[in-house]
Parts: structure tokens; C-alpha cells; sequence
């Protein structure tokens, strides 16, 4: 299988198999990008939140595609779109994926990022109500 991950550990889909299965999970992630300065010279961060789109078979495993803006600071935001690595198993059927990359420019910078998506899929619900 021909490896389509660049250097940040994301995902190049170019190569991908049409004919992929959409499986039906996904995963929730937070984290911050990293500190630069705007075009007025402050120096500032933004927080990332949010669910990735469902999973998409490749090869032995899956990724998931992150497409999210992030939030707002000094009038201005960022966005980020990208296809996060493959499953990382913690144990069993738990997994987490991993997703580094850059921002889109605005304001006269972008921002590095590196995010770990979390282990729960916030979109399967407990078969039974053990509270």
C-alpha cells in the first residue's frame, strides 16, 4: 500500500479508493494552536473544538476529515481542513488519531497546530441507561 501521510502526519487523500466505506463514528477533539503575532504585532493563540466527520476506510484502517473554523480573536479566525492519520489503538476497539498541520492565512499569519483526537465516539450512546 503506497503511504499517502505527509511529514505533519496527516493524511494525502489524492490516491484514495473511490469505492471507500463510510463508516459510522467519529471523534471529538480540542486543543490550541501555537503563538504568533498579527499584523498589529500582538501576539495571540486560538482554542480548536470540534467532532471530525465519520470515518473513512483506508487499507487496513481508517481517517477521519476535519473541516472546522477556529474561534475568533482580534477580529479575525482561522480554519483548518484536513484528514487526520490512521487509528491509533489504545486497546481493543478504543483508537485515537493524531493531526498536525497549518492554518489558513489571515490577518498576516497562520498558525501550527498538532491535535490527538479523544477515544469516545460522542455519537454512540450507551444501550443501556447505567448512570
Amino acid at each position: 500500500m503506497e503511504n499517502n501521510y505527509n511529514n505533519y502526519g496527516s493524511y494525502n487523500d489524492q490516491n484514495q479508493n473511490q469505492n471507500s466505506k463510510r463508516e459510522t463514528h467519529n471523534h471529538e477533539f480540542q486543543s490550541s494552536v501555537d503563538y504568533v503575532k498579527d499584523d498589529e504585532g500582538i501576539e495571540h493563540s486560538h482554542h480548536i473544538a470540534g467532532i471530525t466527520g465519520p470515518s473513512i476506510r483506508y487499507g487496513q484502517s481508517h481517517v477521519h476529515k476535519v473541516n472546522v473554523f477556529i474561534d475568533t480573536s482580534a477580529h479575525h479566525y482561522h480554519e483548518i481542513s484536513e484528514t487526520t492519520g490512521p487509528a491509533l489503538y489504545l486497546n481493543g476497539r478504543k483508537h485515537v488519531h493524531l493531526l498536525r498541520g497549518t492554518t489558513t492565512y489571515d490577518d498576516g499569519h497562520e498558525h501550527n497546530y498538532y491535535l490527538i483526537t479523544q477515544v469516545e465516539d460522542p455519537t454512540s450512546m450507551p444501550k443501556e441507561n447505567n448512570y
